[in-house]
Order: structure tokens, then C-alpha cells, then sequence
């Protein structure tokens, strides 16, 4: 793979073009990647103050007491959607869901070790651990190519 970036000053906005022979996974992988480098969500710091949070940033997110949190290495946002809506939304974004209350960034994930009770620990590149409850060990691992499709 050849890879060109040529600025120009006379460009509105960025503009990416991919020239393949055919539409492998590999170009498949690269178009996700672009498309969840723009991905942004609404999130609410503690002071009220909202920001634009991109889903490459955010390492996790975790329903608390009736609110979801997206946490990043430096910052937690209160989101106002619901577990359900994130799921939908970062699906092809490289986050898959590891508990009932938990829906982790696998580019975060630093170290993966096994827990008691069959279920997994995933060392984040913020040296915090999150737990994969074990319903859904074999969904994470099946998202991180460690098992085939059934």
C-alpha cells in the first residue's frame, strides 16, 4: 500500500481518496478508520460545559446510576444517550460491549489477561482495568479476531 498526503491551501475541507484494484478488507479496515477519525459525540463535563468528544479518544463507556460516561485519558463526559443508542452508533468503530454496563475501544486495549469465573481483564492505555464479564468473552474475543466465526 502506497500512501500520499499533499496539502493544499486552495481546499474548503479535507478530502481523502482511496484507489484500489478491489474492495478488500484491508481497504475496508482503512475506510472504518477514516470514517471513526471524524466520529464525535456530545459530552457533558461536570460544570455543564459540553464538547465535542472524537470516539478515537474515548477509552470506554460505562452506564452509572442511570447516566452513560465516556471516559478518555484525561477527561469523563456524562453522554445523554443510553447503552443501546452507543452500541448502535460506534458498531463499526471498534468498540464492542464486554459487560451490561460496559462498552470498551479494543484500540485502547494494552493487555488482555484471563480473571476468576472465566471471565477476561483488559489493561487500557490509561493503566486502568476493565473487566470482561463472561456472557461476553466470546463476543470480545470474536471481535478481536482471537476466534473464527461460528
Amino acid at each position: 500500500m502506497k500512501l500520499f498526503v499533499r496539502e493544499n491551501q486552495n481546499l474548503a475541507e479535507t478530502e481523502v481518496e482511496i484507489r484500489c484494484k478491489e474492495r478488500t478488507n484491508e481497504v475496508e479496515n482503512l475506510i472504518c478508520a477514516i470514517n471513526s477519525a471524524t466520529s464525535v459525540v456530545i459530552g457533558e463535563k461536570e460544570n455543564g460545559d459540553k464538547a465535542r468528544v472524537y470516539l478515537t479518544k474515548i477509552l470506554y463507556f460505562e452506564a452509572v446510576d442511570r447516566n452513560v460516561y465516556a471516559y478518555t485519558d484525561s477527561d469523563i463526559y456524562r453522554v445523554r444517550k443510553t447503552m443501546y443508542d452507543i452500541e448502535d452508533m460506534v458498531a463499526n468503530d471498534h468498540f464492542v460491549r464486554i459487560s451490561k454496563s460496559v462498552i470498551v475501544n479494543i484500540r485502547a486495549v494494552r493487555r488482555i489477561s484471563p480473571d476468576s469465573a472465566r471471565r477476561l481483564k483488559l489493561l487500557l492505555s490509561s493503566d486502568e482495568w476493565v473487566i470482561v464479564s463472561r456472557n461476553y468473552v466470546e463476543d470480545f474475543k470474536q471481535s478481536i479476531g482471537m476466534k473464527g466465526n461460528s
